[in-house]
């Protein structure tokens, strides 16, 4: 059911109105039909350009955009969302002078002192959950039925980012428990130069995602396999998480597709014709394959690989025939020896891995995911 307009939050309202002037915009216009889209994908293929890296039509784009709409979170009472780094909150405890309107922001420690009680962890708590905590510690020393009352006056932490080939991407807050469309539907839609995936990519704790590793070997070009063990991650270690999610099963109503945001993602829409690189390099993100661009040369263009990089670990992921996932791998260090680096396709994704030592140092680790049913590790 189409949420009620007037209990859209403002963002969503003002970007649903774009899309719905983008669908109006488009009325009037000759609708593309499944065989106009096959003739331009034929033609495409026959002058030797991969179906895929053809742009979506103008009006398959706006008929995305219209689906996309019908899918928006349903308004929700529940915007109690937990606090974290960044956030200013206000306490206030009644009669309590020392606690009466007190102002603070949560450090990056996530812990907030606040007199007569001291040091209370409130990153991960939502703010009733504070007003309990803070409640309770009062009960043991000083009051028999403290009022307690905590606000959010600024959020920053519940926040996320979408990029790429959106009308207006940016930077918008989590108004409530928002999901993917809601983002796409915040930054205006999807632009008409829009490829056919989104990636979605999540910092993670380590622990919660190791039980999720594929039981897969991955082989290089030559067909070889190369398998490499690892233990479970400490507890603390983070990890990215990045989820390919295909953009027509998510505007055809995908329910397991239209996932539920979380603070920190990052939303990327890559342009048609682009492949992805991430993983240990300095620049991560999508880029256009304008000529013949190999292994090597997408690292390069992402910057280079960073210095806790692990050369011996590049994987090349492609979904082939019947959306099947293909995984290689391969070393940069067999390249620079002379040996002939692959080509990368559009809709490649590179990632380049991390050296185990160097990761723990580091507190970071990184996973690929594809859809959301399996996911590869990256060592």
């Amino acid at each position: 059911m189409t949420p009620s307009w007037t209990h859209i939050p403002l963002g969503l309202r003002v970007a649903a109105l774009g899309l719905v002037l983008a669908s109006c915009a488009a009325q009037g216009r000759p609708t593309a039909s499944s065989a106009s889209v096959g003739q331009t994908t034929a033609a495409a293929e026959s002058s030797g350009v991969p179906a895929s890296a053809v742009p979506l039509p103008t009006t398959v784009a706006t008929d995305l955009n219209r689906k996309l709409l019908s899918h928006l979170t349903p308004p929700t009472e529940e915007t109690d969302l937990p606090l974290g780094p960044g956030d200013l909150i206000e306490i206030s405890v009644f009669d309590v002078p020392e606690l009466s309107s007190l102002k603070l922001r949560v450090p990056v420690g996530g812990s907030v002192t606040l007199p007569l009680i001291g040091a209370i962890p409130a990153a991960g708590l939502t703010p009733s959950e504070l007003e309990t905590e803070v409640r309770t510690r009062l009960r043991q020393d000083y009051m028999n039925d403290p009022q307690v009352s905590v606000f959010v006056t600024e959020q920053k932490s519940q926040r996320v980012s979408v990029m790429g080939a959106v009308k207006t991407g940016g930077v918008y807050s989590l108004a409530g428990h928002l999901r993917l469309a809601d983002a796409l539907a915040m930054a205006g839609g999807l632009a008409d130069d829009a490829g056919h995936t989104v990636y979605v990519t999540r910092r993670t704790p380590a622990a919660a995602v190791a039980s999720a590793r594929a039981d897969r070997v991955a082989t290089d070009g030559a067909g070889a396999p190369r398998a490499k063990t690892s233990s479970r991650p400490p507890d603390g270690v983070m990890q990215e998480v990045m989820t390919a999610i295909d953009l027509e099963a998510l505007a055809d109503g995908n329910k397991e597709l239209n996932l539920p945001l979380q603070a920190g993602d990052v939303i990327d829409v890559p342009r048609a014709g682009s492949f992805y690189v991430g993983g240990a390099v300095e620049k991560p993100g999508s880029f256009l394959l304008k000529s013949r661009t190999t292994v090597q040369q997408a690292v390069v263009a992402a910057g280079g690989a960073k210095e806790v990089a692990d050369w011996d670990d590049v994987r090349l992921y492609r979904l082939g025939a019947g959306g099947k996932r293909e995984v290689f791998t391969y070393s940069l260090n067999d390249f620079e020896g002379g040996k002939s680096a692959p080509e990368v396709r559009q809709g490649d994704v590179v990632v380049v891995g991390k050296s185990a030592v160097k990761a723990f140092a580091y507190g970071v680790r990184d996973f690929l995911k594809f859809g959301v049913y399996s996911s590869v590790p990256i060592p």
